[in-house]
């Protein structure tokens, strides 16, 4: 299953299923995704489910700019019409979206995201484990 996790400011994402053919986002009621945002147009982007041009069967997920006035961002740059891969992060008005697709390969545990003091900023604090795990190598060697 894919889906968008929608990022919010206190770090919890809102998983949106891309559970239909063709989903809709945009400021106005009717779309599958409806942002109360002024930067983003009435039918703003649509994300489509497509099978893949080879004989493979993969299902492939596109997003598409429907002519919006501030555009649709994929990994910061504007597209009109993009692949979507696990991991990207879309930008439309002031939202941003993850997309994640529990299909494409593997997936790591997911991570705790914590807020930090700087508005906007967020961690996951895998770094202090992996510090962790550093110090208790170096007092073992020390031991031996």
């Amino acid at each position: 299953m894919a889906l968008l996790l929608q990022k919010t400011d206190d770090g919890a994402g809102i998983k949106l299923p891309i559970d239909k053919q063709r989903i809709t986002i945009g400021r106005h009621s009717s779309n599958d995704i409806s942002l109360e945002d002024e930067l983003v147009s009435k039918e703003h982007a649509v994300v489509e489910v497509m099978q893949a041009p080879d004989e493979s069967g993969r299902i492939e997920f596109m997003i598409q700019d429907m002519e919006s006035t501030n555009r649709t961002y994929v990994n910061d740059h504007a597209i009109s019409l993009h692949k979507l891969r696990h991991g990207d992060i879309i930008r439309i008005g002031i939202n941003q979206f993850m997309f994640v697709d529990e299909a494409d390969g593997e997936m790591d545990e997911t991570a705790q995201l914590y807020k930090t003091w700087i508005p906007g900023v967020f961690y996951t604090g895998k770094k202090k484990k992996a510090k962790k795990k550093a110090a208790k190598k170096k007092t073992s060697k020390k031991k031996r």
